[in-house]
C-alpha cells in the first residue's frame, strides 16, 4: 500500500479504524503493514497530517468523541518519526 496514492479522506478513515482498534481490542483496524506505512508517511509529511486532521477532527466531534485524545494518540502513539532516506528514494 502506498499512502501517497490515497486521498485524505481514505487516510482519515484508516486512522479512525486504527484509533478505534487501539482503544477497543475487539475492533479490527488496518493490517500492521498498512499501519506502519501510514505512520511513516505521516511522520514525513506534516502537510498531509494537517489535511487529514482537518477531515478527521469534525468526524470525531460529530461522533461525540474527544478529538484531543485522538490527536494525542495520533501524534504520540501512531505517527513515527520521519525516515528521510525512505521518502527520498521515491516514496515522496
Amino acid at each position: 500500500m502506498r499512502p501517497d496514492a490515497l486521498t485524505l479522506v481514505e487516510i482519515a478513515d484508516l486512522l479512525d479504524a486504527a484509533y478505534h482498534a487501539d482503544r477497543n481490542r475487539s475492533t479490527q483496524g488496518p493490517i500492521p503493514e498498512t499501519r506502519a506505512a501510514l505512520a511513516d508517511y505521516l511522520g514525513c509529511h506534516p502537510e498531509t497530517r494537517a489535511g487529514v486532521w482537518s477531515i478527521w477532527h469534525p468526524q470525531l466531534l460529530a461522533a461525540g468523541e474527544d478529538p484531543g485524545a485522538a490527536e494525542d494518540w495520533l501524534d504520540a502513539e501512531f505517527i513515527e518519526p520521519c525516515h528521510e532516506e525512505r521518502w527520498d528514494e521515491g516514496g515522496s
